[in-house]
């Protein structure tokens, strides 16, 4: 989310305001390698310098920021999910924009062996309300067999999954090819996940190399995201997301603000004319 050069640095405790408009307007401050112009609005990967020297911002988070991110199977969610002694490498929470104040939670996280789609939020509510959520919202998921299954087999994996233990629904199965001995398989399901998935293949005599998820919810993985890679939810997205799991959506919810806030605006008071007399009245006679 692209904010004002001078609203960045006065959060990131630099100097206030003033002083940075101050610093811009003498041409101490680029961006990118170019002077920078009061007003000016940057984004976190933009490269900021204050007399030549780099500065890393941590950006003030709003607390219903979402973002989508690629995350590539076997990395480690946070450094806490390696085993003692195990080098996680670098993990998706390291991966993510820095943020001051508030920190990224993550919406029905992945299984350490699988990758895709990740959600992460801001908002310990929208966190909540998408946990309980969960099972009815849906997903969807690529997966990688080795081996080609057999139609009759594939036609078999919606009933085995309504016997699965847990058991849960597989909507939609088809085929998206391969190359060798590796055959992709698109799976939407309803209160299933990526573990269930592969169980269910296992026990079939299949194995499975690859599981990737899609799509969850309203919320569908960007395929120019790369691995490693995020990018934050349009107000569009966000709003869908919270509608899916009955929250108001932000959208709304600055609507009713500014609503409110121009409803406690002052009014001017009444003044109400001499008792009993009406704007047409003229003079009263004399007596």
């Amino acid at each position: 989310m692209a904010e004002r050069l001078q609203k960045v640095l006065a959060a990131a405790g630099l100097a206030s305001r003033r002083d940075a408009e101050a610093w811009i307007r003498a041409g101490r401050v680029t961006v990118n390698g170019q002077p920078a112009a009061i007003g000016q609005r940057v984004e976190d990967s933009d490269k900021i310098a204050v007399d030549g020297r780099r500065i890393r911002l941590e950006r003030a988070a709003p607390d219903n920021l979402v973002l989508i991110y690629h995350r590539t199977p076997g990395e480690a969610l946070k450094p806490a999910t390696a085993a003692p002694g195990e080098d996680a490498g670098v993990t998706s929470y390291e991966r993510l924009p820095k943020l001051r104040g508030r920190r990224w939670l993550p919406l029905a996280p992945l299984a350490p062996t699988d990758g895709g789609l990740e959600v992460f939020t801001t908002d310990g509510g929208l966190r909540a309300a998408a946990s309980k959520a969960a099972d009815r919202l849906g997903s969807a998921y690529a997966v990688r067999v080795s081996g080609e299954p057999t139609a009759e087999l594939v036609e078999t994996f919606a009933s085995r999954a309504l016997i699965a233990e847990p058991p849960f629904e597989i909507v939609k199965v088809h085929g998206v090819g391969g190359e060798g001995r590796n055959r992709w398989y698109e799976f939407e399901l309803q209160h299933g996940h990526g573990r269930d998935l592969r169980n269910l293949l296992s026990a079939a005599g299949l194995e499975v190399s690859r599981i990737l998820r899609t799509r969850f919810g309203p919320v569908t993985m960007d395929r120019a995201i790369s691995r490693g890679r995020h990018r934050e939810l349009t107000p569009e997205e966000r709003d869908a997301l919270y509608a899916a799991v009955e929250l108001v959506m932000p959208s709304e919810r600055a609507r009713r603000l500014k609503a409110g806030s121009r409803s406690a605006a002052p009014k001017r008071p009444h003044r109400p004319g001499p008792r009993g007399r009406g704007k047409s009245a003229g003079p009263r006679p004399r007596s």
